[in-house]
This record gives structure tokens, C-alpha cells and sequence, in this order.
């Protein structure tokens, strides 16, 4: 019989390694390119009434610490630019993907992984402010119906690898 819990833990804890894969073999214009394609489409709305002005001349690196991804976001007219190597950057935003998901599900407030530091945002705290004073008013409810219900089950799902790995961690080892 198949143990799914088991098989949920393996495909969850696995999801890093082939994401670094894909990070690694994937062309960078392609990355650039889909990541452009799914931000400037989750941000029409504030794209076309200008509430991303903010970002006009500012550089935004975003850093998803398991994944060694790193990618830039430019508000370049009323499009949002991404570029996978950029020279420079007015704030850095570096979270783990558990994290980045918990905030996108809203199952965790931003403020509250800043403070345990596994939010780091380094930079012009001003432009980080109005980040995450934007993604706070648009909240879940405008991603794909399905979406959300997979984000909270994989949520889940990272809690409990990463629950799973600090109890093997604390467990009592055997004398050498």
C-alpha cells in the first residue's frame, strides 16, 4: 500500500533540488521571460492605473534562498521589466520559497518573518514598505481559482518537512 503522506514528504522536500536544476539549465531569457509573463499579468490592474509608480527608476532583486533564484523587477512605462542578472539594486527582498509561499497565502504576515529573520530586505526600506503595503491590499483572492488550494496545501506540506527534519535534528543520536 502507498503511504501518501510519505510520498507528499519525498515530492515536497524534493522540489528545491529540481527547482536549482531548472534555475541552473533553464535558459535565463526563457526565466526572464515566463517571469515577466506571470507578474506583469498578476499586476495588470496596478500596472494600468499607475499604483506601481512607486517602482518607476528602482530595482527590486528578489532572492529565493532554496532555489538559487534571483531575479531583478524594473517598472520600465507601464510594464513590469524582470531581468535575471542585474548590476544593481535599490532593495533586496531574500526568503526562503516555504516563505515566499506562507506570505502569498497569507498564512504568514510578513512582519512576523522579518523579526525571526527569514525575511531579509536590505536597501531602501521605503521602497520595501510600499512592496509589501501593495501585496497586502491584493491578497489571494486575485490568483487562479485552483491556486490558492494548491499554495495552502503545499504550505502544509513544507511545514511539515521542515517540522519532520528539526525532529530528526533534536533526536538522540547512538554513542560512536
Amino acid at each position: 500500500m502507498i503511504d501518501i503522506k510519505r510520498v507528499n514528504h519525498n515530492l515536497v522536500a524534493g522540489i528545491p533540488t529540481l527547482m536549482q536544476q531548472l534555475n541552473r539549465y533553464a535558459p535565463k531569457p526563457l526565466q526572464a521571460s515566463l517571469l515577466s509573463l506571470a507578474l506583469n499579468s498578476f499586476f495588470r490592474p496596478e500596472c494600468k492605473t499607475g499604483e506601481l509608480a512607486f517602482l518607476t527608476g528602482k530595482t527590486v532583486v528578489i532572492e529565493v534562498s532554496d532555489y538559487q533564484l534571483s531575479f531583478a523587477i524594473q517598472l520600465q512605462g507601464k510594464q513590469l521589466k524582470v531581468d535575471m542578472q542585474s548590476p544593481q539594486q535599490d532593495l533586496l527582498i531574500r526568503a526562503s520559497s516555504a516563505d515566499f509561499l506562507a506570505m502569498i497565502n497569507n498564512s504568514v504576515d510578513p512582519d512576523t518573518l522579518f523579526f525571526r529573520r527569514r525575511l531579509l530586505m536590505l536597501g531602501d526600506t521605503e521602497l520595501g514598505l510600499y512592496c509589501k503595503n501593495l501585496l497586502d491590499s491584493i491578497g489571494i483572492a486575485r490568483l487562479p481559482k485552483p491556486l490558492p488550494a494548491c499554495l495552502n496545501w503545499l504550505v502544509q506540506q513544507q511545514r511539515e518537512v521542515v517540522t519532520a527534519a528539526a525532529d530528526q535534528s533534536l533526536a538522540p543520536r547512538a554513542p560512536l
